[in-house]
């Protein structure tokens, strides 16, 4: 039997927590923003918002949005590959997750108290992203990224925030147990000694990955071979400052 590497019930108990959270709101409209860009064949948008891919959409969307549904998935190569089998040809997959900018402020303050895993969600190295879709050959990928800074009062609004977007650690090889109300006051005094502002608000960085491509079809174009350019950018450049 297969070792699952999440807490199944974790997360559904984060995902239930999830009904107030503004600044996951935002990445959802920064997505969607995405999307609007982007000409895609007549079709439905199917939004994903946990890890069940319906197999009943197999070839017949236009494009899936999986918003940050990515951490919460065990095998990731295979949840994309399904995705990819709901898409019609020239479908569009876009995709979201955490990167592994985020958080660091929390990570850091727990590594000053003995604490390795941050007690956040697992996150996503950006070069891994663009690995991943290479290996999944879509046409014309993309990835890139924001990094925002969210700031708050204090650390009971801080933490309020944190449960209301589900972004606790649920590994199943992650500490279990209460953490001692002393070991969490050296943290909280370790992240405003590291990290607090002059007007006492505690910053949280996130960096958000976005990911998409186009399920191969007949026709499509295709991006230029590294090297192949046969005008000279500096020529361009040049000729317009004369």
């Amino acid at each position: 039997m297969t070792e699952n590497l999440f807490d199944r019930e974790q997360i559904f108990r984060r995902k239930a927590q999830m009904s107030d959270a503004p600044v996951r709101a935002e990445l959802t409209r920064r997505l969607e923003e995405r999307l609007e860009d982007v000409r895609l064949k007549p079709g439905t948008v199917l939004r994903l918002q946990d890890d069940k891919v319906p197999v009943a959409d197999e070839g017949k969307v236009a494009a899936v949005m999986a918003d940050m549904v990515l951490p919460l998935v065990e095998d990731v190569p295979v949840f994309l590959v399904q995705c990819l089998q709901c898409l019609q040809e020239d479908g569009l997959l876009l995709a979201t997750a955490l990167g592994a900018e985020s958080f660091r402020e929390f990570r850091a303050a727990w590594a000053q108290v003995g604490e390795s895993s941050g007690h956040v969600v697992p996150l996503t190295d950006v070069r891994d992203a663009g690995a991943l879709l290479q290996r999944l050959k879509l046409a014309l990928p993309v990835v890139d990224r924001d990094v925002l800074t969210v700031t708050f009062p204090d650390f009971p609004a801080l933490y309020a925030a944190l449960r209301a977007h589900g972004v606790g650690n649920f590994a199943m090889r992650r500490r279990h147990g209460l953490v001692t109300p002393r070991k969490l006051m050296r943290m909280e005094a370790a992240y405003r000694d590291m990290f607090g502002r002059e007007d006492g608000r505690l910053p949280v960085t996130l960096e958000v990955i976005y990911m998409h491509g186009f399920k191969p079809a007949a026709g499509q174009p295709e991006a230029a071979k590294r090297g192949s350019g046969k005008v000279s950018l500096v020529r361009i450049l040049d000729s317009r400052t004369e």
